[in-house]
């Protein structure tokens, strides 16, 4: 259980944590078994779908979610045993209803949002493989963008970021740069 980002039980014992000075941080540990509890960054991915016409696939976030009603990239947490290219081709899959082909890494972003939650992303460039679109999961609607027009309210600044990163490459007519996915899963 947390409350302002610390815990208050220890997750090995179930003994009332205390806050200790760990460095620069302040962190709760276990004053039975010793456990300190270490608040990390969720990983999580985000996907620009990018369509051969200068067109970005967004979604409009549902009233639950954060920053309900504003629009993003199809984005979510990757699950424990999934790689970050699996939960690209899922969480696009869930939230858009279509198929995608990952081409490449555009980039890696911390965000630290309201709520508390702190996210590591790392953003995918995809190719629809599918294109009948369909909101679902936690998106209200989907709909493709030009942009070169103007962007419905996003709800991440990462994703205007990515998105006028991609703009520049489309209109100069370049390649996206993009690290390959050859590490997508070691063993």
């Amino acid at each position: 259980m947390l409350k302002n980002n610390q815990a208050i039980y220890c997750q090995r014992c179930g003994t009332i944590c205390h806050e200790i000075q760990d460095g620069e941080l302040k962190r709760s540990a276990c004053p039975g078994c010793g456990y300190i509890y270490y608040m990390n960054p969720y990983p999580c991915v985000s996907v620009l779908i990018a369509g051969d016409d200068g067109k970005v696939l967004l979604g409009r976030r549902g009233t639950d979610s954060i920053y309900p009603l504003k629009w993003c990239l199809p984005c979510g947490y990757i699950e424990y045993n999934e790689t970050y290219v699996e939960a690209s081709i899922r969480e696009t899959k869930e939230e858009t209803g279509i198929k995608v082909e990952p081409i490449g890494i555009i980039n890696v972003v911390s965000n630290h949002f309201a709520d508390g939650v702190n996210s590591i992303v790392t953003v995918i460039l995809a190719k629809p493989v599918e294109t009948e679109i369909k909101a679902g999961d936690d998106m209200i609607e989907i709909g493709w963008f030009d942009v070169n027009a103007e962007l419905p309210d996003l709800a991440f600044k990462a994703d205007a970021y990515i998105i006028n990163k991609y703009k520049k490459s489309f209109n100069n007519k370049l390649k996206m740069n993009c690290l390959d996915l050859l590490g997508n899963r070691f063993q």
